[in-house]
């Protein structure tokens, strides 16, 4: 099944997929348009990186075998699902037009069909021919006093979890630029009103915003007087179906409006931290001790590999503690070669101010994502990370999962499996065969010296040998002599008893000790609390 933030695999996906197949339409509209792209700006998705095209799932790090295996046949099975529903090449939604229709996105109270915000659009002349699919409804009734009539061609967009700001950037945006892309440059935007989009679409295209979008309020209705152009998705969040031109238009949108980019030598990691912020709801908070080695260990694997060893904390947060504007937002994600942190929003949104560029394999922004499984997806959901969501951008796009010991509020990752990540993301075969300073200093010296060193060493130890020799004549000298008694021999049975003995003595001791150890670093276990 689709969780809110990041799809996720449920034991159940195969059924629910069998289910939608019966309700949803598998065929094109008749009269949709045929859809051709012209990217110039920017590289094609499929072109940048064909060995990993289509995109399937993310590269999952864990020293346990079966469960890559497992993730990798699951969770790629599920998005080949949508790469190719029910083996089609499907691209895009159908996008249909229409003439002298009417248009309006609905308050959800207002329909019994609309669990989000949804909207209709119908004939103007007959109420009973209407827009039917994913995300519309049958027009409920309204005061026609109250239409607002329009003059020119419009689109007519919307979808669910208006207003938020990482719904808004991956399955909001790529469908707003696809129909941007393929409606001539006078047609306008009616879009529903709030102040997170208007400040979105500001930052991104000025001119957009400031000529080519009317702001709709809830239940207004928008009588066309020319064409309307609309979306009718398989299914909502639309941008998931589909593999995977369908994201190239918003690409080259932010391309061309925020061409800026930041030389390679000069960029940075971002570390996400979800500690003391108040906008990352639904805990998930990285154990304070673990965070501390793990930023230390990204640090040493940065400077082992040759990387800019400078790493930004991000939180969300500028300065003063208030939520980051998205200029300065664009600004920390732009600079940035690699993201490393737990899933949440503070990716799922700014993941489209990364570097649009990419032209192959190993030009693509970096991501490390640490996301629950098996053993513990009462933390949000099994396998939830946003690879679904935006596998159509060109990530370079890595894993970790949260271990047993995670709770919904405190998690965990383990630190050898994050070196085992950055190894992958960043070594090459000159840094991952990385010798000791004392192997380095031995290869480097001509074979005489170092034969010289050995002659020398040898000569200390035989000289030191030979003082203890005389220092212990010395001490047996002054010793009283030894009686003619002697102590009893022990039988050999007598021995082996010893032996056992002592061996129980000090493995009770080591247990004690790793149980003291363990019961330190278990954090308190604390009661699931159901995903919101």
């Amino acid at each position: 099944m689709a969780a809110f933030c990041g799809f996720v695999i449920m034991e159940e996906y195969g059924t629910f997929l069998a289910e939608e197949t019966v309700r949803r339409k598998l065929g094109r509209t008749e009269g949709s348009m045929d859809i051709t792209l012209d990217i110039e700006t920017i590289t094609p998705f499929a072109e940048i990186c064909p060995a990993e095209y289509p995109p399937r799932h993310s590269v999952l790090h864990d020293r346990r075998d079966h469960e890559v295996h497992y993730y990798n046949a699951t969770y790629g099975d599920f998005v080949d699902k949508f790469n190719y529903w029910m083996d089609k090449n499907y691209e895009y939604p159908d996008i249909m037009q229409y003439n002298n229709y009417k248009y309006a996105i609905w308050n959800p109270q207002l329909s019994d069909e609309a669990k989000e915000s949804a909207a209709s659009a119908w004939d103007a002349t007959d109420d009973l021919k209407f827009v039917q699919g994913e995300g519309w409804v049958t027009p409920p009734k309204y005061d026609e006093a109250d239409v607002i009539e329009l003059e020119g061609n419009f689109v007519g967009y919307n979808s669910w979890f208006p207003g938020n700001f990482g719904h808004f950037a991956h399955d909001w945006l790529p469908t707003i630029a696809l129909l941007r892309h393929v409606v001539p440059s006078d047609t306008k935007f009616i879009l529903l009103d709030n102040k997170m989009s208007r400040k979105f679409l500001e930052f991104l295209d000025p001119d957009f915003y400031k000529n080519r979008i009317v702001w709709a309020p809830h239940s207004t209705v928008y009588h066309i007087k020319g064409q309307l152009t609309v979306h009718i998705p398989l299914g909502i969040p639309d941008p998931i179906f589909g593999c995977c031109s369908g994201w190239d238009p918003m690409r080259q949108w932010i391309a061309e409006k925020h061409p800026e980019r930041t030389p390679k030598d000069e960029k940075y990691v971002i570390w996400h931290t979800r500690k003391g912020n108040s906008d990352a709801k639904h805990g998930r908070v990285l154990d304070p001790s673990i965070e501390a080695q793990a930023l230390k260990q990204v640090e040493a694997k940065l400077k082992q590999h040759k990387k800019n060893e400078t790493i930004v904390i991000f939180d969300g947060r500028d300065e003063n503690g208030e939520t980051m504007s998205i200029e300065d937002q664009f600004a920390v994600f732009r600079g940035a070669f690699a993201f490393i942190g737990p899933h949440g929003s503070g990716f799922g949104g700014n993941y489209i101010w990364t570097d649009p560029f990419a032209s192959k394999c190993d030009e693509r922004f970096q991501y490390l994502e640490f996301m629950p499984g098996p053993e513990n997806p009462q933390i949000h959901d099994k396998y939830a990370h946003y690879f679904a969501n935006i596998r159509k951008w060109p990530f370079d796009y890595h894993t970790l999962l949260y271990t047993k010991h995670s709770t919904k509020e405190i998690t965990q990752i383990d630190l050898e499996t994050l070196d085992d990540a950055l190894d992958a993301m960043w070594g090459t075969p000159e840094t991952l065969n990385v010798t000791s300073v004392e192997e380095e200093e031995t290869s480097e010296k001509p074979e005489e010296v170092v034969k010289e060193e050995e002659k020398s060493d040898k000569e200390v130890e035989e000289k030191s040998d030979k003082e203890v020799e005389e220092k212990s004549a010395e001490t047996a000298e002054e010793e009283p002599a030894a009686t003619d008694a002697k102590p009893a021999e022990k039988t050999s049975t007598e021995i082996d008893a010893t032996i056992d003995k002592v061996t129980e003595s000090i493995s009770k001791e080591i247990d004690a000790t790793i149980a003291k150890e363990e019961n330190k670093a278990m954090p308190e276990e604390k009661p699931a609390v159901a995903a919101q």
